[in-house]
């Protein structure tokens, strides 16, 4: 423990960041969403009902400032994609009876096929209790509104929750879709009713995130999410969760956790498209837990882990995890940077520029 008389230039270096998290765990709790056993789900600011038409819900969070009120663990859409057919029905439907209702996806997610799944195995029956996220990667406005009717036609859907700017690679990246007019893409989509909430996404720096941050408010553009890397090893190397998450929370803007198992790496070995020539050494179970982990995500203030999951018992293992009470202060997010520190870097994080 820091003595009273330290001063700022002779405190050890991980002593701002223990102060940083404590200050991001303060804000967990004002996301979670008190619960009724029975009734309608109200404004985000009220309580909202345990449970649907179909059954028990995951735990409620806020998303943002928004108004939206979503359960706290999603269904990755890549995953869906990849998967045979058999199988992304069954993780689909596990989801639902598990009492997911968050369904992230994007169009690039197997070409296109990720999306037609939703439309064959989710909206048909589910569309009224779905919180459904498609992406755009288009980098013009017309690019992008061809590019969302695609989304919803694949999707047999009139409109999506959540619509997001696609994976922002860095901020001269963010800096061309805006002058090319994709923020004016989004906002007409919203406006005509095809989508009712905007956010964007991005895991290659966080500096991108820093620059459509600022995008958004020199434009006066409200947004209602922002999707990135979470996971006790990203303080260690260019961290969206010390750069970014705090001004999220500031402008009100819900943040989406996703790469909290670094796409499978906290595993071991090379999965992923870049750096494979490298092999990581398994973090989990060695060093951590996957409960470590996701809950190190759930008790920073994160509306949403969104979680690629391939098998319906991996949906049921996560919503068993979800469905805890998540608000470790301090010195157990702590506890988990310092075991994730040993792994942590561009070999881990493979996705990062």
């Amino acid at each position: 423990m820091e003595q009273e008389n330290e001063t700022a230039a002779n405190r050890p270096a991980g002593f701002k960041r223990r102060e940083f998290m404590t200050m991001l765990a303060g804000c967990t709790v004002g996301l979670m969403v008190p619960s009724l056993s029975h009734g309608t789900e109200k404004s985000a600011g009220a309580t909202a009902s345990r449970s649907d038409r179909l059954g028990a819900l995951l735990p409620l969070r806020k998303l943002g400032a928004s108004g939206a009120v979503v359960t706290n663990l999603g269904v990755g859409g890549d995953h869906v994609g990849s998967a045979s057919e058999k199988d992304a029905q069954a993780i689909i439907e596990k989801a639902l009876e598990e009492g997911v209702r968050f369904f992230d996806n994007a169009p690039l997610y197997s070409s296109g096929v990720a999306e037609e799944r939703y439309g064959k195995f989710l909206t048909p029956k589910y569309r009224d209790v779905s919180f459904i996220m498609t992406k755009s990667l288009a980098t013009d406005k017309a690019q992008a509104l061809k590019e969302l009717d695609t989304s919803l036609s694949r999707m047999k859907t009139d409109y999506v929750d959540l619509w997001q700017v696609h994976a922002l690679r860095d901020a001269q990246d963010v800096v061309e879709r805006v002058q090319n007019g994709v923020l004016d893409a989004f906002r007409e989509a919203q406006q005509k009713g095809k989508v009712r909430h905007i956010g964007f996404t991005g895991h290659g720096s966080y500096k991108a995130h820093l620059r459509m941050l600022a995008a958004l408010k020199e434009r006066g553009v409200k947004m209602a999410a922002a999707q990135m890397p979470v996971n006790p090893a990203d303080p260690h190397y260019e961290s969206f969760v010390t750069h970014v998450l705090p001004k999220c929370v500031e402008a009100g803007i819900g943040v989406l956790a996703m790469k909290s198992l670094a796409y499978g790496r906290f595993f071991g070995g090379n999965k992923g498209w870049r750096r494979t020539q490298v092999t990581v050494k398994p973090a989990i179970p060695a060093a951590l837990s996957v409960e470590d982990v996701f809950g190190f995500v759930w008790s920073l203030p994160i509306t949403t882990l969104v979680s690629g999951m391939e098998s319906v018992q991996q949906v049921s293992q996560n919503a068993a995890i979800a469905r805890k009470t998540w608000d470790w202060r301090q010195a157990e997010l702590q506890k988990r940077i310092e075991a994730a520190a040993p792994f942590a870097g561009p070999d881990l994080e493979f996705y990062k520029n």
